[in-house]
């Protein structure tokens, strides 16, 4: 049977482009797992905390995701849980306006945080998000906004003592 009248074989994910590309971005996040853990070894205790703590907690899902990867190009099925994949179904345009969207979000919202930190920009990109992508109400949009204001606020400046950097506008306003 010819590889174009295979139907098993058209299912089949393979390594098209995106599983490249997540292969390549898989290694350069476990690359910069295993660099931090090492670096922080010279780092005082309190300074080596932070990144420790997130690749404890990023390593099992570093983990997963690989795992999901090495499966999809073996399986015969494309259909995935979350569709996290680069790949074009019924609507490529809308997946590229949804991707263009995203990445719009991810440079506005760290442009927001250099402008006026992390207080301001976080809660509000929060409700933002919610807000008008969770098409959630004011009320619930409110509360989780509030909710990572709490969550920066009594984790990280009140139980690790975490340093801001100085946001340029709101240095401009208030000196």
């Amino acid at each position: 049977m010819s590889p174009g009248n295979d139907p098993a074989g058209a299912a089949r994910r393979g390594f098209s482009l995106e599983v490249v590309g997540e292969i390549i971005l898989l290694a350069i996040v476990g690359a910069l797992f295993v660099y931090m853990f090492i670096e922080s070894f010279s780092w005082p205790t309190g300074s080596a905390l932070m990144p420790r703590i997130a690749i404890a907690i990023g390593t099992p899902f570093w983990i997963a995701r690989l795992i999901v990867l090495i499966r999809s190009t073996r399986e015969t099925s494309s259909d995935m849980i979350m569709d996290l994949g680069f790949r074009t179904g019924a609507d490529p345009r809308g997946e590229r306006m949804r991707f263009a969207r995203i990445c719009l979000y991810i440079v506005g919202l760290y442009a927001a945080i250099w402008l006026v930190g992390f207080h301001i920009a976080i809660p509000l990109g929060v409700f933002f998000y919610v807000k008008v992508w969770g098409r959630a109400g004011w009320i619930w949009s409110t509360i989780l906004g509030l909710l990572f204001l709490a969550l920066i606020v009594g984790v990280y400046d009140r139980f690790l003592n975490a340093t801001w950097h100085d946001p340029p506008l709101l240095r401009l306003f208030w000196g």
